[in-house]
Order: structure tokens, then sequence, then C-alpha cells
């Protein structure tokens, strides 16, 4: 039995680094009666480890594995086993499957196979829950992340903390330094949920190695009671509240497979609390139908599809449902196409597609026990009571306010009689809609009916959390704009001249719309705005976009003008097809069913993507989708940035079609935009038929960008006062710059997260005329941010680079002299010639390269080896003084010159021959031994190692226990009068395999 005595979390002796302030307060909380985490410290949890390879805490999971399967693991053979299995798996996907259904292992040809459990989901205290931090751990490089959760002795989350009381890091840095850690130390990954960045005041979530952009705020502290405003807090005891972390393992993660690539995705905290309703309501069987309920409105964008599959998988596993049938209902065939591709790429099991009417009434009447997918129009006709009343039947129904349109939902309703129903829309309820809330909303105590269940996600909501982007609409060639009046005075201009009689000709065979609408110069000067706007503000940065049209006819016309301006291979139509009705000339658009998936899934790859795996999809060249009914609902496409809308498009049609350009993609995509040519977005209230309390800004006019720039242009270009930072170019102007940086609190960090933020909106708007005089400034701007990056960041490129985006390059290349930039500001080497150079600079200068090279030098080293932690200690003490005031002028030069030999000094050190650093850590464990002994036990060291290690052993565990028992016995027998045995000779043999394995020694190599 594992005997650990708990501790309690570590004691402040420094401030201001990561382990003593946010990771000391994380750690306090999680061991709270609240959250119920036990803290073990470094020592306790090193000794359940053979070595710092190895993640698993084998002997605890050894013990947790008989304790839940003691019928199945009978012996210390059959335990072995399921050990083995567990440590040759590499596959996250795999191991979380693992912990959510235990591992189905046949240990004898006799047996059936049986699922070996990992985990107790049902009683939460037959499960450990550790939490330990500065967790060593041994991979291409070594590593130490700062805080790990493990259950029954399986790493389930990383948490990175940086401080905020630094100049620069926040929660960004964490999260980018756990991407780092799953490819040097990927072992720790494998049985990873998700990882956390967090400073003091906000914790981020998020799979290691995505964009920050997919990286998540938890909102919700359910089921606790935390002050809001609190928003690390909140974040911490929604995150590792022990019956909501078992949650997400068993039912809230999924790895989503698009176009041969997995993804994994993590619930977030709307989705989450939303299943949490439905299973409430739904599971519930002393409740009345009309109470088991309920409408969910979560805007465009915010995962609706992906939370009405957590609720599918949710309810199907309840052990309170028996096996239901879960009814996912869709209005249209392609949001049906749309809701089945996810349920596939998630990998959910038990689903089945309705193929007809027949099809489907054959399921409900036959007791199909499952997920069935269809279509509101297949139960037209329908007997009723289908279902036999059956209360574990539940409907779900995407964009709800359509399926109850008509005769279709009183057939559905009649067919399911008993059933739970959810309705879920992406927009609110409109405000002469009653139909929706009476169809879908639970029949409260009072008689009313609840308008929706659980709090509303709104835009607004969106926006805060970044799971979309804003919306920014432009009208362009106003002129031709047909929306309310516009449409006659546009007629009048065109046609007024021409006798009554001729005007009404026009019209008598069509209406006065579709004769402008599809008048030729209209269409022309049209696609050249397209054309032009797309050329100039789109393409350059490898974004797509969509033109919305009247119908089939205009789509044809406008097809054919961007086919003449952007080439045929980047405009195709998207049509629905009928036979029956279109002529030749709209037939000749249609793709076919196969066709238009291939084209779809493609559309997603960047047109000029270069990955060898993308050069055999043709349809990745497509940038302009031409549409008229399709795609306007239920097509994600993240690469979308534009729509161009040339439409009467109104209420939930309108919301829905604007949010295709909503999606978050990457750094650079920082709005949507809607180009208006029919001028809907000038009377927008009107076209809305909303509360507008419910319904936010959904959009904003163009303008607001320029504006935005010229507020964050002026924040950053205010940090940098013209007396103290002459804008002349100069050396010492940059360095005056680049000192304010580093010498006034948090000017870093918003010079570094502002310049990037002006980046996006300076891509979003060239070219364009208002920005002229704004061009060279904004260059100077950017000299300086690469200048910041190559003195802080030597690993930063100084050159225009893909992170700079089209128009930024284009500045860099035409208004900064790169070369020049190398001479005036060289790159120095931590060497001893370093300060030397320095000599003849100004003691600003001299200081501010002197800190550069510290600051870069012991990050890279800081988490490879505990030598370098003081050293940063006492640098970041240096800064603090020097910000305060109390440490300037000669003394400081002094005492960072002091600092860079002991810096230098560490550098070396950890560049010495491996005999050398063996000596050193032998001659530190006993002072006493003259200058030949320690390089004579290091020989044999060596020697020993020669009989042990091979090409890539460090990159296993298996090596250690054997070559730690072979240096012990050595040393034991050859040198017991050195000394070096007493007090922790484990903990010596350990320092040593650790110094061959970091240097990778190999034999061969060194013979």
């Amino acid at each position: 039995m594992v005997e650990i005595i708990a501790t309690t979390a570590p004691t402040v002796a420094k401030l201001f680094n990561e382990e003593t302030t946010v990771e000391r307060e994380i750690i306090e909380h999680l061991q709270t009666s609240t959250l119920g985490w036990a803290y073990r410290n470094r020592e306790q949890v090193t000794a359940l480890r053979p070595d710092e390879r190895e993640v698993l805490l084998l002997p605890l999971l050894r013990e947790k594995l008989k304790q839940l399967n003691p019928t199945i693991l009978t012996d210390e053979a059959r335990v072995d086993a399921i050990i083995t299995k567990l440590r040759a798996c590499r596959n996250n996907q795999q191991w979380l499957a693992w912990l959510q259904n235990g591992v189905n292992y046949q240990f004898d040809p006799s047996e059936k196979a049986r699922d070996v459990r990992l985990i107790d989901f049902d009683n939460l205290g037959a499960n450990d829950w550790w939490v330990t931090n500065q967790f060593p751990v041994e991979g291409n490089s070594p590593r130490r992340p700062d805080i790990v959760l493990l259950v029954n002795g399986i790493p389930v989350v990383v948490i990175e903390a940086k401080t905020a009381s630094r100049s620069k890091p926040d929660w960004r840095e964490g999260a980018k330094q756990l991407g780092m850690y799953s490819e040097e130390i990927d072992q720790l990954f494998y049985t990873n949920a998700y990882g956390v960045g967090v400073n003091e005041t906000r914790m981020m979530y998020g799979v290691p190695g995505r964009r920050l952009q997919f990286w998540l705020q938890w909102r919700d502290p359910w089921p606790h009671d935390i002050d809001e405003f609190d928003e690390m807090k909140v974040s911490l005891y929604g995150l590792f509240d022990r019956n909501n972390m078992l949650d997400f393992i068993r039912h809230f993660i999924v790895f989503i497979t698009k176009d041969g690539k997995t993804e994994k995705v993590v619930v977030r905290y709307q989705q989450y609390l939303a299943v949490k309703d439905i299973l409430n309501r739904a599971t519930d069987m002393t409740l009345v139908p009309e109470k088991r309920r309920g409408l969910i409105w979560h805007t465009q964008g915010s995962g609706k599809t992906l939370t009405m599959i957590y609720a599918a998988r949710s309810l199907w596993e309840d052990p309170k449902l028996n096996q239901p049938t879960v009814i996912l209902l869709v209005d249209r065939e392609q949001l049906g196409d749309q809701m089945d591709r996810e349920l596939m790429a998630t990998g959910t099991e038990n689903v089945h597609v309705a193929a007809n009417k027949r099809d489907l009434e054959a399921r409900l009447g036959g007791d199909y026990r499952g997920v069935i997918l269809t279509t509101v129009h297949l139960f037209e006709g329908m007997p009723k009571n289908i279902t036999k009343q059956r209360p574990n039947v539940i409907v779900m129904a995407d964009e709800a306010h359509r399926t109850q349109e008509r005769e279709l939902g009183t057939y559905m309703r009649a067919a399911v009689d008993g059933a739970s129903l959810f309705g879920f829309t992406g927009t609110p309820i409109e405000k002469d809609d009653h139909n929706t809330p009476v169809a879908w909303g639970q029949i409260k105590d009072n008689g009313t009916i609840e308008r929706y269940m659980g709090r509303p996600y709104t835009v607004t909501d969106a926006l805060r959390d970044g799971v979309v982007k804003p919306i920014h609409w432009q009208p362009r060639k106003t002129d031709w704009q047909l929306y309310g009046t516009k449409l006659d005075a546009a007629f009048k201009r065109e046609f007024g001249h021409l006798p009554e009689a001729e005007q009404n000709k026009l019209v008598s065979s069509s209406s006065t719309l579709d004769v402008l609408l599809k008048l030729p110069q209209r269409i022309t000067q049209i696609a050249d705005d397209v054309a032009e706007h797309f050329i100039e503000h789109i393409r350059p940065n490898g974004f797509k976009a969509m033109l919305v049209s009247k119908d089939k006819e205009t789509v044809k016309l406008y097809t054919a003008a961007m086919r003449e301006r952007l080439g045929d291979e980047a405009v195709i139509a998207v049509i629905s097809e009928a036979l029956q009705t279109d002529p030749n000339e709209i037939q000749a658009l249609y793709l076919g069913e196969a066709k238009r998936k291939k084209l779809l899934n493609e559309f997603l790859i960047p047109a000029q993507s270069e990955v060898p795996e993308h050069q055999d999809k043709p349809y990745r060249k497509v940038e302009l989708l031409v549409v008229c009914d399709m795609l306007l609902t239920g097509f994600d496409a993240p690469i979308l940035q534009a729509l161009y809308l040339d439409k009467n498009l109104r209420d939930h049609t309108l919301l829905q079609t604007i949010a295709r350009v909503n999606r978050p993609y990457n750094e650079l995509k920082g709005h949507g935009l809607i180009i208006d040519y029919y001028g809907i977005f000038d009377n927008l209230n009107e076209a809305l038929n909303y509360r507008p309390d419910e319904l936010g800004d959904i959009a904003f006019p163009f303008e607001r960008i320029r504006e935005h720039f010229r507020q964050q242009f002026e924040t950053l270009w205010s940090l940098f006062p013209e007396d103290i930072v002459p804008r002349d170019g100069s050396h010492g102007a940059f360095i005056a710059a680049m000192k304010i940086l580093r010498d006034e609190e948090g000017a870093e960090k918003q010079f570094d997260t502002g310049y990037r933020n002006l980046r996006v909106l300076y891509e979003a708007l060239q070219p364009d005329e208002q920005l002229r005089d704004y061009v060279r400034p904004y260059a100077w701007l950017t000299k300086l941010y690469m200048l910041y990056r190559k003195k802080f960041y030597p690993d930063a490129a100084l050159e225009a680079t893909a992170e700079d985006a089209a128009h930024t390059q284009e500045l860099i290349r035409e208004h900064i002299d790169v070369e020049e930039m190398e001479k005036e500001f060289p790159t120095y080497k931590l060497d001893e010639h370093f300060l030397t150079k320095l000599k003849d600079k100004n003691p600003d200068a001299k200081a501010l390269d002197i800190e550069a090279i510290l600051t870069a030098e012991l990050r890279v080293h800081l988490d490879q080896d505990e030598i370098f932690r003081p050293l940063s200690e006492k640098l970041q003490r240096i800064i603090d003084e020097k910000r305060a005031g109390t440490l300037a002028g000669i003394a400081l030069i002094e005492e960072l010159e002091t600092l860079t030999e002991a810096v230098r000094a560490a550098v070396e050190e950890s560049k010495r021959p491996i005999s050398q650093q063996l000596a050193l850590k032998i001659k530190a464990r006993n002072a006493a031994l003259n200058e030949a002994q320690p390089v004579e036990i290091a020989a044999a060291i060596l020697g020993e190692a020669d009989k042990h290690c091979f090409p890539g052993w460090w990159n296993s565990s298996a090596v250690d226990p054997e070559l730690s028992k072979a240096l012990l016995l050595l040393i034991a027998e050859r040198f017991s009068a050195c000394g070096l045995l007493v007090d922790d000779a484990m903990g010596f043999i350990g320092t040593l395999v650790q110094v061959l394995k970091r240097k990778h020694y190999n034999p061969e190599l060194e013979k």
C-alpha cells in the first residue's frame, strides 16, 4: 500500500516569482475542503517515479487499479499486463478513451475481454486527487512544469503559471510554454485532458499546441458560489471541481477528424451548463412532459452543433434514461449534412441517419435505442404516439424557430408524445414570434411559458470570450443600393428618361427589383468593386470570401463576371439543384453532392498552401463562393473573412448569413467584414425584428476599425514622449524607447500586445487613403517592435515574416533597411568578449544590452537546469530595484556585469565535457577531495556507463534503474573512502545519471 503523509503548500521564502505567487494561490485553493485536492511535494512524488522520464506514479497507480478492479486484477501478473499496456501508449485520444471507458483487455484465451477501470466515475472518493508543483520531466530537454494535477497517479492537467508582476509574461506565455512542453516532454501529455495558462488575474484553458485564439476562459464557477468579478477564482473553481473534471473527461472532450486531420476539442462553459440543464430535466421522470422541455439560445458561431452532440452523448450514457432514443432534428438537408459530418467527425456511436419517412417510422415504431438524425419533413404524415409515450425519448431541434413551422411540427409532436423536447436557436426569438416559446418552452407552475432555458449565450458574451470575431459592415457603390425607398430612386435614375409606357413594359414581366438587380452595368460595377476589394484587402493575407445574391440567375451573372476578374479556378457557384425547373444555363453550374462536399472541405485550406498533402486538392484554390440560398446557414468556414451582400435579408436569415464570417481563424483575422451593396445595414433596425436588449450589437460600422486604429496608435505613440524619444530614427532614440519599455512597469507588455493589435487593424484597413499620414509613424513603431523582439528574443527574425502579414511586410521592405539595422544594433553572444564589446557604449545602451542578453539566456536555460533559478531571481531583483529608482548608474552597471559573469560561468559549465561536469558534481559532494580524485572517479563512472548506455537510451526510462544500481555499486566498492554515499546516497547517484542523460551520453561517439 502506498503511504504518503499529506503536506501543505510550500511556504513563502521569496517574492515575485511564479512558484511563490500564482502557484501558491492555486495550490492553496485546490487544497480547500470545497475542491478537495491533496498536495504532494516534489520529493514525495519523485519517490513514486523510477526516473524523471516516467510521468505515471506507478506504485499509486498499481494500488488504485487493484482497488477499482478487485474481481478482474486478481494477481500481480494481471496488474503488470495493464501497466505495461498503459506505459506503451503514446496516443492522447487512446488514453482519454481508456480513462473514459477503461482498458479492454483479454488476460487469457479462455476468458472474455473485460474493461479495467482507471477512474471510478460513480464514487468521487474512490479516486486519489493529487496536486504537485515543479514536476521535473526528462525528455528531449529537461523541463519542470509548474503545477500538475493527477488522478490515481495519472497526470491529467498541466498548469503553467506566470506572475503579472513581471514586465511581459501573462497567461499567453504560459500557454505557449505548454505548447513547447507538449513537444519536448511529450510523455506528460499522452494522458492530458487540457492545459492551463494563468496569471494572478486570469486563467485560460485549452489544448497545448493549439493556436492561442482557441484558448478560452471558464466563466462560471458552478456548482460553487464565487463573485463573478474574481475571474481567476471563478475559472479555478469551475475547472477543478472534481465532479466537473470527471464529467469533462467522460463526456466533454472530443476528437474531431476532418480531411484526415484530427483535432482535440474541450467543452466551453456555456456548452457544459446547457447540457447539464438538459440532463436535469430530461432525466427527471417525476416531471410531466410539459416541464421536460426548454429553448436554448446560443449565438451563431458559439459551438451550438457541438453542444447538441455533447448532450446526445451524455443522454445516451445516463443510466437513469435506460438507453434512450435521442432524436436530433434539423429542418434542411444541408444542415443535416453538417450535423451528420460533425457526428461522424467526433466518433459518436449509435447514430442512425434516417434515410426516408418509412425508415424513420420503422426506427421509432421498432423501439430503436440510440441517436437518430432526421429532418422535420420526414415526420409528415407520421402516426400518433409511435414511440408509445416513452419518457426516455428526447428530441433536440436545431434552429427550433423553423422546425415548428406549419404542420410539420404538429406531426412531430404527436408522433413522440410524452418525449422531452429541447430546441436550440442561434438567434433570439423575434418580437412577434409567439409560436416558438409555446412549442419548446417549459410551462411554469404559474402557467406562464419560460422564454429561454438557462442563461442565453449572446453575441456580447461570445465577443467578450473571443469565441467569435466582431463583424463590421461597409456600404459600397451606394448609387446601386436597392433597400426600401432606394429601389424606386435607382429605377428612376436609370430609366426615368424613357416614356412611361416603356418603363411599365420593363416591369411587366418581372419586378422593378429584378430589373435592377440584373442590370448589366450594375453587375459590372459591383463585380469590379468586389474584385478590387478582394485583391487589395482579402487575398493578401490568405482569407477567402462569399458573394450572396438574390437568386440562381444573379448567381450565374456574378459567377461569370467574377471569373473574368479573378480567374476560373478562384470562383465557383454553389446552388441547390432542381432539374425539373432550372434552365440549362443554371444546370451548367451544378456540382452534384459528391463534388459539393469535396469543395466545402477543400475550401477550408488556404489557396496558396504549400503543404504536400494539400497539393492534390484542387478546390483549395477556390477563393470566392457565389451563392443565393445554400451555405447561408450551417456552413462553418473560419477562413472566410468577407461576405459581399447583394440580397435583401431579414431577421434570423440575416443574422445567420452574416455570422458566416465571425469564426476565429488566426491572429490576423481581427474581424469579419460585410460589404453591403444592397443597403440593408443603413436601415438595420428595420431588418431585425428583435428586442434590442436581447439582440445587442451584431455588427459595427467599418469606420469603427479606423477609430480603433487611431486610438490604438495614439496609445502606443504616447508611450514614448517625444522630448525623451525623438522621432529622428537615431540609434539613441530607439535605445531611449527600449529603455522605457524595460524600466516602466507594464510598458513592455502594453507595447507587445498593443503593437500586435495595431498590426491586425493596419492589415484590415490598408490600402486606405485615410491612413496615409499614419504610414511612416506606423513604420517607426514597426521598426521599434522588430528591434525589441530581436534584442530580447534573439531567435526572432530581423526581417519581414509571415507573422507581419502582407501589408506590413510590404511596408518593411519599403521603409526599413534591415541590413543597416543589423549593423547598428548587432546581435551579441554571451562569451568572454561580450562585456569588452560594450565598454565604449553609453551607460543606458550598455545596461540595456546586458539586460537583454541575460533575459534571453536565462529564458532558455531556466527550465533545463536548477542552477539558473537563483540567477534568474537575481536578475529580476535588479530590474525591480532599477524600476524603483534604488539602483542606477555605475552601481547598476556593476551589478549587471557581476551577474553576467555568473551567468556566463553557469552556461560554460553546462557546455563542459561530460567528464568535467561529473568531476565538478563529485567535488561539490565532498570538497575535501584532492584535484585528482574527482577526475579519477568521473572516468570510472563513464567506464561503467559504457556498459549500459547506447544511442537514444536517454529517451527511455528502462536503463535508469540498472545504471543507478551499477554506479552505486561502483562507488561503494572502489571509492567508499571518498565519502560520497552519506546523506541521501540515491539522490547523489540520481544527479550523476541526470548529467549523463542531459548530455545525451553516447559511448559510440565518445570513442
